[in-house]
């Protein structure tokens, strides 16, 4: 049996899939130092992370947005997930970013069912600032059209500024995701109720500014495997980590998702769609213009809802990798000056030459 596992809950939109692509290349070296992380578990295809095998033991009830077909094909591969976590003698590593998103009842079944007596929990965590337009985005990558100021009212209904009540809330409805996961303070008193006060860490999301490489030296603090996982991280290319849009980019995207609904396109032809747009037209153009940022007006909000975050954290006595301040939005990382239209009409042009079959190059636009 593993003698300790580390389990990366998330958050989501901190760098999870860059860190879990990196540990996927490291994990043939890491065995030969005792360390585990799992990269295959049913069949010959290689994974990157264990969020989809923890559906199969968590289900719908914890995780909404996954179909009961999609629950029942991923049973198997938590069984052998749990198998390979209990036959290892070293420590192991589990890592999946929506596994945040769970209730306490999920937590207390997941540890269980990996049944390891030193578990450890690892939380990446990145201020409100930045997750709530990277969030945004993510949701019109889905195929919604809804603003982001209308995106932002729909979690301030859902967040009242009593914490005991909105915890109370948070808990009793599955489909409140969002805070579940990003209310960082609340996320750790639940996980300490599950694995004790001193088991949980949470790692801090550096600024833009810190380097490349700053997240991944946290990260290995984080795990306290600073001795073992490489200073330097293998590469990742840019497509397996999810790069973000821009602001013009989500716009554009927005206005194809509201253009399509309603009108009786097949889903995976509208989806099909859209992907093309972001991996062959727009994410690949070399001026993409400015970042998604939160909007001026909702500054103040959002700050609250921070700040009230934060001190839970302090409070809580759990282990911070980086700086708690971190997690407060930075007053200057916010949008001031409206989309620019030019960078709106690049990205509309390179989209539009890509679908008419004029584009197959799109690097210099």
């Amino acid at each position: 049996m593993a003698t300790r596992l580390l389990l990366h809950i998330g958050t989501q939109k901190s760098g999870t899939t860059y860190l879990q692509r990196a540990l996927e290349r490291l994990a043939i070296k890491l065995r030969d130092q005792d360390v585990l992380y799992p990269i295959r578990l049913v069949g010959k295809k290689e994974i990157y992370n264990h969020e989809p095998a923890s559906y199969g033991l968590l289900g719908c009830d914890h995780y909404p947005w996954v179909p009961q077909v999609r629950v029942d094909a991923e049973r198997p591969a938590w069984d052998v997930l749990v198998k390979k976590v209990r036959e290892w003698p070293g420590t192991a590593i589990v890592s999946g970013e929506a596994i945040s998103v769970v209730r306490r009842t999920g937590a207390e079944q997941l540890v269980s069912s990996l049944n390891v007596s030193d578990t450890q929990i690892i939380i990446t965590a990145r201020d409100l600032g930045r997750v709530i337009p990277s969030s945004w985005q993510q949701h019109i990558r889905n195929g919604r059209s809804s603003k982001m100021s209308a995106y932002i009212q729909t979690l301030a209904n859902k967040r009242q500024g009593d914490l005991d009540a909105d915890e109370a809330l948070w808990e009793s409805d599955p489909d409140l995701t969002f805070w579940r996961a990003y209310a960082i303070g609340s996320l750790v008193k639940r996980w300490q109720s599950v694995v004790g006060s001193d088991r949980v860490t949470v790692v801090t999301v550096p600024g833009r500014e810190a380097g490349p490489d700053a997240l991944w030296s946290r990260f290995c603090e984080g795990l306290r495997l600073s001795e073992v996982l490489p200073a330097n991280p293998p590469k990742v290319d840019t497509l397996t980590a999810n790069v973000g849009l821009t602001e013009a980019e989500v716009l554009l995207l927005a206005a194809f998702n509201k253009a399509v609904e309603g009108r009786g396109y097949d889903p995976k032809d509208v989806r099909a769609v859209r992907m093309r747009m972001i991996n062959e037209a727009l994410t690949t153009r070399a001026h993409r213009g400015k970042p998604v940022a939160l909007p001026l007006d909702r500054l103040e909000l959002v700050s609250s809802w921070a700040q009230q975050d934060v001190t839970t954290l302090t409070s809580s006595g759990a282990r911070v990798v980086g700086d708690v301040a971190e997690l407060l939005p930075a007053p200057g990382a916010v949008e001031t000056a409206g989309p620019d239209l030019d960078d709106l009409e690049r990205a509309a042009g390179q989209a539009l030459a890509l679908l008419s079959g004029l584009a197959s190059d799109t690097k210099n636009s």
